[in-house]
């Protein structure tokens, strides 16, 4: 390995520790100015404490993982011993089986920590330890799966295109975008929680009106089980055409008014009148090209500067895949600010909508601070969390928002 591709490496990980530890620093110092304001949640900021070191970790392992796979040669290893005596379709299948294993594996420790001990300490949590086992071997199942069983095609346009791969899998990914955004709320999320139409008739034709003067028709309703997983309480609205659908969890009809149940739901119809669902794929497919471009880029210097050292010379070989991996993760984390300030403005588009569509301030502070008291949310982060990974504004700011928008 050559001592550019080294320092490289090693600079990347030192400015990743100071990264995490400015960050933590941060967040601790704003923890303790919230203990010192009123009705503050000691609970919530314990948490968010006890979070911010799972974060640090998880954060670490993203980048650490795919490094030791290449720097061992164990990616090699398992490249080689899947590909004696077998088609490149067989091999990729098992290569993605075995290492697609091998991290869920070794993440499942500090997924059971942050999923299923954390949530359950801090009584956010309905889930059995069986029930948090069958999701998560669900989410292998339609994930790294999946992936693994089609690893063939892009290792395929990889190999036949050794300049142009990266706009010939940006436009395959296109239909896997469309994919995730439209069909998987019909065909993947109904195998992990139940969808059933809302009891209440009564809520169900004031969500109707408030969809009618939208100017949104023949969108169905639908409530879901989330309450034998969480206590925590969310909606959401996608789809198009006929397969238009608000789902409401279970815990925010439980534990919200009918009037602020109603301004949650006017919050998503927001999202949807805006176009955020296109915008957000749009720039999902403009973001894979840039994406693809920069990981082509990247993964062209460190084979050449790896002098061979990874096992493998060239992107075509799957023992690959951790390369790629490493390299989406650290452009993916790099991107991060502007994806999430994209995310934060089109959320205040839906907050305009929602106050404008309901006239009702009150309602809307009131489901904010009973979705974030119940949630365990901190009113507000550091700045550096903010810019980082903040997908929504403060609640702080959004009850400020909600309190002085004007909507006479």
């Amino acid at each position: 390995m050559d001592i550019r591709l080294k320092k490289t490496i090693i600079i990347f990980f030192v400015l990743l520790l100071i990264f995490i530890s400015l960050m933590i620093f941060s967040e601790y110092r704003n923890i303790e100015n919230l203990r010192e304001e009123e009705g503050v949640n000691e609970s919530a900021l314990e948490l968010r404490k006890e979070s911010l070191k799972v974060w640090g970790v998880r954060l670490l392992l993203n980048f650490l993982i795919p490094l030791l796979f290449l720097t061992t040669k164990f990616s090699q290893k398992i490249s080689s011993f899947v590909s004696k005596g077998r088609g490149s379709i067989v091999s990729g299948i098992l290569y993605g089986l075995i290492f697609f294993f091998i991290v869920f594996l070794i993440n499942l420790p500090l997924n059971f920590y942050s999923s299923y001990y954390l949530n359950h300490k801090y009584g956010l949590s309905n889930q059995s330890i069986w029930r948090w086992l069958e999701l998560n071997i669900k989410s292998f199942l339609t994930s790294d799966l999946l992936t693994a069983l089609f690893l063939w095609v892009p290792y395929g346009i990889i190999s036949r295109g050794s300049r142009t791969w990266w706009i010939k899998l940006s436009l395959l990914v296109i239909p896997v975008i469309i994919f995730m955004v439209f069909i998987s709320p019909l065909v993947i999320d109904p195998i992990f929680n139940k969808y059933t139409s809302i009891a209440d008739e009564d809520l169900g034709k004031e969500i109707t009106t408030l969809l009618d003067r939208a100017g949104i028709k023949d969108a169905k309703i639908y409530k879901v089980d989330k309450s034998k997983d969480t206590k925590t309480m969310n909606a959401y609205m996608t789809g198009i055409s006929s397969s238009k659908r608000i789902v409401l969890w279970d815990t925010t009809i439980e534990k919200l008014n009918e009037k602020e149940i109603l301004s949650v739901t006017s919050h998503e119809i927001g999202h949807y009148i805006n176009g955020h669902i296109w915008k957000n794929i749009l720039l999902s497919i403009l973001g894979t090209f840039i994406l693809f471009f920069l990981v082509y880029i990247g993964s062209e210097w460190m084979l050449y500067y790896s002098y061979g050292s990874f096992g493998f010379k060239t992107l075509s070989n799957y023992a690959s895949l951790p390369l790629l991996i490493l390299l989406l993760n650290v452009f993916l984390f790099f991107g991060d600010p502007l994806s999430n300030y994209i995310s934060r403005k089109m959320e205040v588009e839906a907050d305009i909508v929602e106050i404008t569509l309901t006239g009702d301030r009150e309602s809307a502070v009131s489901a904010m601070e009973k979705l974030s008291k119940n949630n365990l949310g901190v009113k507000r982060t550091s700045k550096l969390y903010e810019i980082f990974y903040l997908t929504h504004p403060s609640l702080e700011d959004r009850i400020e928002f909600y309190k002085t928008y004007p909507i006479d």
